[in-house]
């Protein structure tokens, strides 16, 4: 396994469901756009209303560059191996010789009947370093990933839970799929500090 700055050139490319993109700008104008309405209001005109205009060039900033982010998102094929862009940009890539096995499932999720399809491609010890779920990538592009590797596929014939996945194979989830509760404790105290400095930052510029 190693990390790039660039996916090799010359493998096959695969994309994110491109509803997602559509999705996720639409749920951020929703959000930023009766934000920013109201921050105005309270500060125009004799408010510190340029701190917001402020705040609002670096939100525009940031969306601009989550977009771009996005459009380089991908998964590259080739019987050679496979390389994965994240939205951070870090790309991970594996030579076919380095990909011990890959695991096709199909995954409970948030505790209901709905089941996604998840694709792990994993090293010799079974530890996961590639991962295409479902939420993000069509069933159909994981079989292009099964079909191009000529590696061992095990795809399991029912339905599993997250737990269930663990059990069998400790190595294919993140820390916190394994640590729920860890996970759930550090989101709490980071919404709460980040919630906390909001609020004394608005406190700080007048608006309350």
């Amino acid at each position: 396994m190693t990390r790039l700055r660039r996916p090799p050139q010359g493998y096959r490319k695969l994309r994110p469901h491109p509803w997602l993109f559509r999705q996720g700008l639409v749920a951020t104008l929703a959000f930023l756009v009766p934000t920013f309405g109201v921050l105005y209001f309270l500060t125009v005109p004799d408010g510190p209303w340029p701190v917001v205009v402020a705040t609002q060039v670096v939100a525009s900033v940031a969306i601009v560059l989550a977009c771009r982010s996005y459009f380089r998102v991908g998964v590259w094929i080739d019987r050679r191996g496979i390389a994965e862009r994240g939205l951070l940009g870090r790309t991970t890539t594996m030579q076919t010789a380095d990909v011990g096995s890959i695991v096709l499932v199909r995954t409970f999720e948030g505790g209901g009947a709905e089941t996604v399809p998840q694709l792990f491609v994993c090293d010799h010890d079974g530890n996961q370093v590639i991962r295409l779920r479902g939420q993000f990538w069509s069933e159909s592009d994981m079989r292009i990933v099964c079909d191009e590797l000529d590696v061992t596929v095990t795809e399991l014939n029912e339905s599993v839970t997250p737990r269930e996945l663990l059990e069998r194979y400790p190595g294919l989830l993140y820390w916190f799929e394994r640590r729920p509760v860890l996970a759930a404790a550090l989101f709490s105290a980071a919404v709460l500090v980040v919630g906390s400095l909001l609020y004394f930052g608005l406190a700080a510029i007048g608006i309350t």
